[in-house]
Order: structure tokens, then sequence, then C-alpha cells
């Protein structure tokens, strides 16, 4: 057993204040001396304890480098049975559940309760199938998990027409789930762009239940996910954000204070800026230029503060491997990612300024792409980590997967031949040696100079579903 205390029974306004709670089931003093909403507190089922032992042990194999060398693909065989559904679901909690994500702590307390719902075991084992079929290159195993994926979805509609039926975090992790199953298995199955559907009306449930958000900690994250997941599919689709779900964002911003969040927020002006371009919404050209202007300067301003927080740590290294003889070294992927994440909307405004004002900004678009191209060595260079190997280990091809949106972009902007054809050599190298047929897709894509959208990168290699 994993014992970290006994909860606390404060509502979570005190808890996170750290403050004293008088308990008032309508209000206590506290929130009603600050104003503000008093909710969350802890019903029977938070407050008792679970065995958390398995999920435990998890986190600290998913941590230990060697680990990642052990994890190999269940073995081809005629028969898909419970076994290798069961390792590809051991897979799926190893590498990203446990290992990469910190997007998912919502499901693993889900998961292991003593009564498990079968909509949610069914939408599990249909994305577990989907991510391994994706992380391994595998198309025998997208046919299992579309018919795990069309149960789930059977005994998620008979779960919502019972009657009185209470929408809880359970359904609503099924929901998050099944689009994230979209997302991973739409390029395998030649589907012809991102679908909507799940989780827009998983949106649309959160918008609904309000306060009901924030009853837990729990209920919290999962709105998180929910509506970060959804700004990432607007901008996919070029789809505007109504005014109602920014509404969303701004409760959750309340209790939620990271980094990650605010970049999400300045992420919701650039997909409304991305739908009007698209949609050709006539606005005029100076109040569009001045939109472009304003998120420049927000991205410019959380660049500068996240590389004083958690800036990396340069490394010099005389290898081909490394650009201009140096690599950077994060603190963690995720850091990584949200660094390059915000690189890649800087890079957007500044070919958006170059085009629609004329503005010489090449040596800002250079020095961004050098600063993508300086994080990715340590991915993928043997001497780099000990985790890393030639061929990639499972995680680093999943490390590198999520670098082909950012790679693609740099390549596309920079006006630095060198930094182009090291960009190039660079994905030969992954194709190659990461055995990762995407990095040879997205090679090809990047010397055809087609007029695609990095977004539409991100989302072929399943980068939606498979970031931090």
């Amino acid at each position: 057993m994993v014992n970290t205390g006994r909860p606390s029974m404060d509502c979570l306004p005190c808890r996170r204040r750290k403050l004293r709670c008088d308990l008032k089931p309508e209000s206590c003093g506290q929130c009603r001396r600050a104003n503000i909403s008093c909710h969350g507190y802890r019903n029977v089922k938070d407050l008792a304890f679970r065995d958390q032992t398995r999920v435990a042990r998890q986190k600290v194999v998913a941590r230990q480098g060697y680990a990642y060398q052990l994890i190999t693909f269940p073995s081809p065989m005629l028969d898909l049975n419970l076994d290798v559904e069961a390792r590809c679901r051991d897979t799926f909690f190893l590498l990203y559940v446990t290992g990469l994500s910190r997007s998912c702590s919502s499901l693993p307390p889900l998961y292991n309760q003593a009564t498990i719902s079968k909509h949610l075991a069914y939408s599990v084992n249909a994305v577990s199938l989907a991510f391994s079929a994706v992380q391994f290159d595998s198309r025998e195993l997208i046919s299992t998990a579309f018919n795990r994926y069309s149960a789930a979805i059977g005994n998620l509609r008979q779960s919502l027409c019972e009657p009185n039926v209470f929408i809880g975090d359970e359904i609503l992790q099924s929901i998050l789930l099944l689009d994230l199953f979209e997302k991973l298995a739409a390029p395998s199955l030649g589907m012809p762009g991102p679908s909507m559907t799940h989780i827009r009306g998983a949106m649309s449930i959160i918008e609904s239940r309000g306060k009901l958000n924030f009853a837990s900690a729990l209920s919290t994250q999962i709105a998180r996910n929910i509506l970060s997941h959804f700004i990432i599919s607007c901008g996919i689709t070029k789809t505007s954000i109504l005014e109602s779900q920014v509404a969303v964002w701004k409760d959750l911003s309340g209790l939620i204070i990271d980094s990650k969040w605010d970049y999400m927020g300045i992420l919701v002006d650039i997909v409304n800026l991305r739908a009007m371009l698209t949609k050709g919404i006539m606005v005029d050209d100076s109040k569009m230029n001045g939109r472009v202007f304003d998120i420049k300067c927000r991205l410019e301003y959380l660049a500068d503060s996240l590389e004083r927080s958690c800036g990396p740590v340069v490394v010099l290294l005389g290898d081909w491997q490394a650009l201009d003889g140096e690599y950077d070294v994060y603190p963690n992927h995720f850091t990584m990612q949200l660094h390059n994440a915000v690189r890649m909307m800087r890079l957007e405004m500044e070919g958006l300024i170059r085009d629609r004002c004329h503005e010489q900004n090449g040596d800002a678009i250079n020095k961004i792409a050098k600063q993508i191209c300086r994080s990715v060595t340590h991915c993928i260079m043997p001497q780099a980590r000990s985790e890393n190997s030639e061929p990639f280990t499972p995680m680093q091809k999943l490390e590198c997967r999520i670098l082909m949106a950012p790679l693609y972009q740099a390549a596309q902007l920079t006006t630095d031949n060198c930094v182009q054809e090291w960009i190039w050599r660079i994905l030969e190298y992954m194709a190659a040696k990461g055995n990762m047929r995407i990095a040879g897709d997205v090679l090809d894509l990047s010397k055809k100079r087609l007029d695609i959208d990095y977004w539409t990168i991100w989302a072929m290699a399943g980068c939606y579903a498979t970031a931090a």
C-alpha cells in the first residue's frame, strides 16, 4: 500500500490556499470573507483509502531508463488474444499514462476502482491497441482496436440512455479516451480529417456541469484535459472557439496556475485568429495585424518567462547531430515540449507578419528554428543520455514523434539553408535508425515544399494524442 496521509476534508479553495476551513457546506468563513465560490468538499468516496500499489509500481518502472529497453511489441499472432491485449494495455500505461504524459493523471484512479464500468474498460483497451499500433507501426492491431472502440461506444450509449443518468467523471474520461482513439487511429484508417464528434460532446457536457467541474481535484483535471484537447482540435480543423467555451477556460483559470495553462489561453486567441483568416471574415487589416502583434508579444513574454523558470542547459558537442556544435538539455520532456509548443506558435505569428506586413524578420525566424533544432539532439543521440540507443527505444520513438511538427515548421519557414538541410538529415536519421516511417513521410513532404499546414503534420503524426 502507498499511504500519503489522511485526505483533508476542507473545501477546495481552502486546500489550495492552505487555510483552515470551518467545513460549513453552504459556504465556509474563509471563502465568504474572500468573496469567492465555496466548493470542492470531498465525499466519502474521495476520502476512502484505495490500493495504489500497482500504479506506484508502474510509475517507478516508467522512470527507470532501462525499462524502456525492455518494452517490446507483442509478437505477431494470428489470433490477437487477451494476452496481447493486456500487453498493449500495459505498454500504454507504462510508456504514456505513467511515463511521458502529465495529462493522464485522472485515468489511473478511475481505472483502478474496485468496480469499473464496461465503457471505460473497453475505451482503455481500444486506446491501448491503437497506441501500440501507432507506436510499433502495426496495421494488424487496428482492426482489433476498432472492434473495442465500437464496443466502447455501444456501452457508453447504453449508459447515457439510462433513466436519471448522472454524467460523472467515468463517462467523461471514456469520451476523452474515445477522442484519443480517433486521433491516433485516423491516419491508419485513412480518415479524411480529425473528428470533432466526441470532444465536442465532452465540451458541451462540461459547459453544462457548471460547478460540478470543481467538485473534486479529479473532476477539475478531467475538465482541464477536455478543454485542452478541444482547443487543439479546433486549431487543427480551423474552427472558432465560442464565448461560452472561453468562459469555461476563465472559470478553470481561477484554480489552475501554471505555464501550460497560460499557453492554452494564448492558444485560444491563435485558434480563433486562424478560423477568421480561413473563413475570410472581413476585418480591417490594421485591426487584424494588431491582433497578430499582440499575440506575438504575449508569446515572447511567455517564452522569456519559461527561459527564466525552467530554461535548458547548453551542452557543447562536436558532432553533426548537434547544430552549430551545441544542444540543449531540459529538466524533463514535458518542459521541452512546452518550450517547443510556444516556439511553433511564435513561428506561425512571425510567418503571418512576414506575409501580411512584409517585414524582414528572417533573423527572428531563424533564431526560433535553431532553438527547436537544439532540443532534438538530447532525444536521439546515444551519447546524450543513457536511455538512448540505436535502434531507438520505444520511449525515444514516442518523444521523436512529437518533434515531427516543430521540425517540419522550422524547415518550412527558415531562411537558413544550413538549418533546413540539418533538419532533413535528422529526419532521415530518425527514419533509418529509429525505424520511424512517419519521419520519412514528413521528410518527403518538407522537401516537396507543399503548402501543408504544420497543424496537419501534428495531426498526421498523432501528436495530439501522444503529447505530454
